[in-house]
């Protein structure tokens, strides 16, 4: 087994930042709290594996740590994380009626 590592580590990184982020996201949806509340999970679960698909083989994103995690002999330098976060996002948001019919039962 690999030895792993935190390979980056940032407030933008961070659950409550990107959760945020999608809470605006719908805030116009007349969406109960439980609702929402499910809603932004599942998306905040897309944008996990959207963002965790540009990281290199071995690494993956840790929300709730605000912190990437791979192999001790990954590199990051050449993936702009900010830019890499708003790609994973854009792809979410392109899927989003699918992802709210799936969690709002409406599909």
């Amino acid at each position: 087994m690999a030895t792993t590592t935190v390979l980056a580590r940032n407030y933008k990184l961070n659950y409550a930042y990107q959760s945020g982020g999608w809470y605006a996201y719908i805030k116009d949806g007349a969406y109960t709290d439980k609702e929402r509340n499910a809603l932004v999970e599942a998306l905040m679960d897309a944008q996990v594996e959207e963002f965790n698909r540009r990281l290199p083989e071995g690494c993956f994103w840790i929300p709730r740590l605000g912190e990437i995690h791979g192999p001790t002999t990954a590199n990051l330098k050449h993936i702009n994380l900010d830019e890499a976060l708003m790609m994973a996002a854009d792809a979410v948001a392109e899927r989003f009626e699918d992802i709210e019919a799936r969690v709002l039962g409406s599909a």
